[in-house]
């Protein structure tokens, strides 16, 4: 993968079933969720059960050649141009072709890796080497995969295949492709890419897509930002998750090479076979056994326009997130802060030497039993260790907080829940802080309401006002909360800034730049704690909800110098991995 060599996400253990264990549906992973690993993520056999890797013959030993999915105990499916010798071109002979499946670590021996023998080579005949049209070919195995829980077959596409149905939904690949580095990973990995349009496709380059575009017959995908695949990922294919089964949508065809380097130009869509189109061809060779039946595309819960309530539509479903209790349009600055923001919390650490409780950092409950927070917030020095969070804080300086609303006295005790995980999210770079975002699992459920978080695929509005709330790193004694309004700024002014300094921010969309007042007084300033929430209220058909726009990461030491804007982790950017992990762990 190009430029997002993004580790399984598998932040969970497992209970692997018996390796006896047949698959009477396809599509379906085995892996049963338990509890988060602490600190990162682990690649567990199952993750991506039925995708595996094909390898090539030569002399006196082997090598990696492409991606390969399962499709029946008989039969795998990959690209038509992963058949041919990739020094002379010829084809080559089912003898010097062989499979592994059930295996993510292409140097280690596995417990459930299984290798296979090729008896014959199927590849379409319209296949053509110049322009990949066609290229897509079956592989009939000498003998049959065992099925169990790191392996299983993939659905393929049932109902209406036009693509105009698919077009902006988010597909996985995975593989073992060569990176920006042009190295060959060991390890298993994964990207997340949106299906884009024919004509946003052949518009972006049409000298190139004109010649590998081929009609119904393929369809692109990818960011044009660096998340792309590269070359080892052939082959592979694209799935995408209905109701809860994965289908096959694509193989990995082609993509734009850079002729200064020959890698994948991963800023540039990648070409697929679109499989969908080739089903009557499949059928005519392989006979599908599994009993799943999937309707409709229509049927992915992720997509629904509104929640329970009649509210607006947020990522993990949650009908009652994020309400405001104030009148539509009324102004931040006007509301209350008791019982207006229930999400913000604070996380503590004990300090191992002192054995005292210290506030280091904000989290924001984006689920009953999850926190959204900044990466580098949860990744300390070894003298202190994430013990609890905090919610329903308003004053860090003192235990009970007391307000005054109308005429009566109001007192308030934060509520204290220990921490059970934490997942870093597996392409986070400490010191430069991309990927700078994390999960916190709690112990127990939470009582208060979360944050809406926006749909995957989501931009921030340009019609809204944003607010920034939490509390200051100032030295002053009072630490009550404090909110300010928050401008965004000009993304490419703010990267050429931070160039000047040697700090490369994201261009993937990750990161935002924005600007707020850092004055504490006449005399003093200071930025908020790490992980403060940046967020809008979005109108809706009973009342206003906010929803998460970003987290803060990082900004100049000096909070005088109004040039630099302060840089943000971009929520919406992470919405399929943060709704993977919450859906799979809640």
């Amino acid at each position: 993968m190009v430029s997002f060599t993004v580790g399984f996400a598998a932040i969970l253990t497992a209970a692997l079933l018996s390796a006896s264990e047949g698959a009477d549906t396809c599509g379906q992973k085995k892996i049963i969720a338990q509890e988060f690993i602490s600190n990162g993520y682990k690649a567990l056999a199952g993750a991506w059960p039925w995708h595996g890797a094909l390898f090539i013959r030569n002399q006196r030993s082997h090598e990696y050649a492409c991606g390969v999915t399962i499709l029946t105990e008989e039969f795998v499916i990959t690209a038509a141009h992963c058949t041919l010798d990739p020094n002379e071109g010829q084809r080559l002979p089912a003898s010097r072709v062989f499979i592994k499946v059930g295996q993510n670590n292409l140097d280690a021996t596995e417990k459930y890796a299984q290798q296979h023998n090729i008896d014959r080579i199927i590849r379409h005949d319209g296949y053509d080497v110049r322009t990949f049209e066609d290229d897509i070919a079956l592989m009939k195995l000498y003998t049959e995969i065992t099925f169990n829980s790191a392996v299983q077959p993939i659905c393929l596409w049932q109902g209406d295949s036009s693509l105009s149905k698919v077009v902006g939904k988010i597909g996985h690949i995975v593989g073992w492709g060569r990176n920006e580095l042009f190295g060959l990973p060991k390890d298993l990995y994964e990207a997340t890419v949106p299906i884009i349009s024919k004509q946003d496709c052949i518009d972006s380059d049409p000298a190139h897509y004109d010649k590998f575009y081929h009609g119904t017959k393929t369809f692109c995908a990818g960011y044009a930002n660096g998340t792309s695949a590269g070359q080892g990922d052939s082959g592979g294919g694209l799935f995408l998750r209905i109701g809860n089964h994965w289908l096959l949508r694509g193989i990995v065809s082609n993509g734009k090479v850079d002729p200064s380097t020959l890698a994948i130009n991963s800023k540039s869509y990648v070409t697929f076979t679109d499989v969908s189109n080739y089903l009557p061809w499949i059928a005519s060779f392989v006979q599908i056994t599994t009993t799943v039946k999937i309707d409709s595309v229509s049927t992915d819960p992720v997509e629904k326009p509104t929640d329970r309530n009649g509210g607006l539509a947020n990522l993990l479903d949650i009908a009652d997130c994020g309400k405001d209790s104030y009148p539509l349009g009324t102004p931040e600055e006007l509301k209350r802060s008791l019982n207006q923001y229930p999400w913000l919390a604070i996380i503590e650490f004990i300090n191992l030497n002192t054995r005292a409780l210290e506030d280091f950092c904000h989290g924001v409950l984006i689920h009953p039993k999850f926190l959204l927070t900044a990466a580098h917030c949860v990744q300390r020095k070894r003298e202190s260790s994430i013990r609890n969070v905090r919610l329903n804080d308003y004053r860090l300086d003192t235990i009970t907080d007391i307000f005054e609303v109308n005429g009566q006295t109001i007192r308030t005790t934060a509520d204290r829940i220990a921490v059970k995980g934490i997942s870093v999210h597996p392409r986070y770079n400490d010191p430069k802080f991309t990927n700078n975002i994390a999960l916190v699992k709690l112990g127990a459920a939470a009582t208060q309401n979360p944050i809406c978080l926006p749909l995957r695929g989501s931009t921030l509005p340009s019609d809204k006002s944003f607010n920034i709330i939490g509390w200051k790193k100032s030295s002053r004694a009072e630490k009550p909360l404090i909110r300010n309004v928050v401008s965004l700024a000009q993304f490419d002014g703010c990267r050429q800034k931070y160039a000047g300094t040697n700090i490369q921010l994201d261009t993937t969309g990750g990161q935002v730049c924005s600007t707020y007042n850092h004055d504490d007084d006449d005399s003093s300033c200071s930025h908020y704690m790490g992980s403060a929430p940046f967020q809008y209220v979005k109108n809706g058909p009973l009342k206003g909800r906010y929803f998460l726009a970003a987290i803060s990461s990082f900004g100049h030491t000096n909070c005088r110098r109004d040039d630099f804007s302060d840089v943000f982790t971009n929520v919406a950017h992470y919405a399929d991995w943060i709704r993977e992990k919450v859906k799979a762990n809640e």
